[in-house]
């Protein structure tokens, strides 16, 4: 091989190398999809529940005492100095959880639980092996069809069988960043070690 071709070859591979995926991605259903899209409500995070073993459904979620309810249930009532420092708590984690949809099951029959926000991909995946691109809470859903207007999206909902969540992979980053130096210096020190003269 010829020293410029081994250059390009090179630089093929460091661009390679620096494209590899950095994310996980998993699979979710059209019940966990539902939750997804916009509502009222708004949420920075939803926890949904992907990858789950065929004919494995998810528990349901477990119903507890939550915001002022869980407020009032925590608050003792004789002493008001005790009492307005556990409110105030109470407000600010009330104040925190709330930008956060949590699932509340002890038993993930196998599912992994993903966090998603507006910075994950999210792909709808629909029969014949369609894909269509939408924004998490960007998205509605009904009885008839899916609509994400950023995208121009439209998709009967007898046509979608789920989608697809990618969430950022810290070890990945970091296993394509040491790739990429060991490849980027390796190439160096052979193109160094096969070139004739030290001038190129």
């Amino acid at each position: 091989m010829s020293l410029r071709k081994l250059k390009w070859a090179a630089l093929a591979s460091i661009f390679a190398v620096t494209q590899l995926a950095c994310y996980n991605t998993y699979t979710i259903d059209n019940n966990e999809l539902s939750k997804l899209e916009a509502s009222v409500d708004r949420y920075e995070v939803v926890e949904v529940l992907a990858d789950c073993p065929d004919g494995v459904a998810p528990a349901e979620e477990a119903s507890h005492l939550h915001g002022t309810m869980w407020a009032d249930a925590q608050v003792p009532g004789d002493d008001d100095a005790v009492s307005d420092a556990v409110a105030d708590e109470v407000d600010e984690a009330e104040a925190a959880d709330s930008l956060v949809r949590r699932i509340e099951v002890d038993d993930l029959r196998g599912c992994t639980m993903v966090p998603v926000s507006t910075v994950n991909a999210l792909t709808v995946l629909t029969r014949g092996g369609g894909e269509q691109r939408v924004t998490p809470f960007n998205f509605v859903m009904d009885d008839v069809q899916l609509v994400s207007p950023e995208y121009d999206v439209l998709v009967q909902l007898d046509q979608v069988e789920g989608a697809e969540v990618s969430d950022f992979s810290g070890w990945k980053t970091a296993a394509a960043i040491t790739g990429m130096t060991v490849v980027t210096v390796g190439t160096f020190v052979g193109i160094g070690l096969l070139s004739d003269s030290p001038d190129w």
